[in-house]
């Protein structure tokens, strides 16, 4: 789904769904697996806006076919069921000969709550490569380019990374003997030691950057509501913690999570923290 399109439903989800009782609206995202919180300052159009806006094509397009609005007939008829939901997405650009590692980076980015996009393990057999591939970009939110030697010799990389400069997107080159070179020469290089470090390294330039912080810190608290163990509701709050920049989204967003996941209230330390970053932020207005 280009951009036109995504922006076009997206409006049209809201005007429709709006217009339903407070009730229905938090009874039709919540069955469609959409975040919702319990108290909004805005009417119901922008809350709806609010809780789809930043949602996969995948979801954008189930809940316009449950209120029945008609889909643009130039969209992609493929759907991005390689993100995972909620995720940031991430497009890792490699060299077939480097999809080792790519793979390795792609698991490691889990735990931060990126899904990475690896082209050779993400490509379903029976769909066509090449759409795959475009559709990964287009509905990516920053590229991630590993640059080994002869990674300006493939066609495939340039693309990929000159679709992404077309975007605007957020893309930070790896220097794994491959230094940065024409439009992307202007980004700072991360030098590679292991897929451990680089992951980490990748995820707080995401949560810094000003192109990528929202998303990151949405993701970051998606993954934090999602905690199915006392353990993992330990681990991510440790990510919670790393936000910096806080709005009335975000929490709104982490309050619903404590109040909703038993494995988050019941942990033991977890609610009090969840406490401290709410109290902190009341008392910054």
């Amino acid at each position: 789904m280009n951009a036109s399109s995504r922006i076009k439903l997206i409006k049209e989800i809201s005007k429709e769904l709006g217009k339903e009782e407070w009730s229905i609206i938090d009874l039709t995202l919540d069955q469609l697996n959409f975040q919702t919180v319990e108290t909004f300052s805005g009417n119901s159009f922008e809350y709806v806006l609010q809780q789809v806006q930043n949602s996969t094509d995948e979801k954008i397009l189930d809940l316009a076919n449950h209120l029945n609005i008609g889909i643009e007939s130039n969209q992609s008829t493929l759907t991005p069921s390689f993100w995972r939901d909620g995720y940031f997405n991430l497009f890792i650009s490699h060299l077939a000969s480097n999809k080792t590692i790519a793979q390795e980076l792609k698991n490691e980015l889990e735990k931060y709550g990126i899904s990475g996009f690896v082209a050779h393990s993400d490509i379903e057999p029976t769909k066509e490569w090449q759409d795959e591939i475009e559709l990964a970009l287009r509905t990516s939110d920053a590229l991630v380019a590993l640059m080994i030697p002869k990674f300006h010799e493939s066609n495939w990389t340039d693309q990929e990374i000159g679709l992404a400069l077309g975007r605007d997107l957020l893309i930070i080159p790896v220097r794994m003997g491959q230094d940065p070179y024409g439009f992307i020469g202007k980004f700072q290089a991360i030098p590679f030691s292991d897929t451990i470090q680089l992951a980490t390294t990748i995820f707080d330039s995401l949560l810094k950057n000003k192109k990528t912080i929202k998303k990151m810190s949405q993701s970051i608290i998606y993954r934090f509501a999602t905690s199915d163990s006392f353990l993992s509701a330990k681990k991510n709050i440790l990510l919670v913690e790393k936000i910096e920049t806080w709005d009335k989204q975000l929490i709104d967003s982490l309050e619903s999570a404590r109040q909703n996941n038993y494995q988050i209230s019941s942990s033991f330390g977890v609610p009090e923290r969840v406490n401290r970053i709410i109290d902190d932020f009341e008392n910054s207005k």
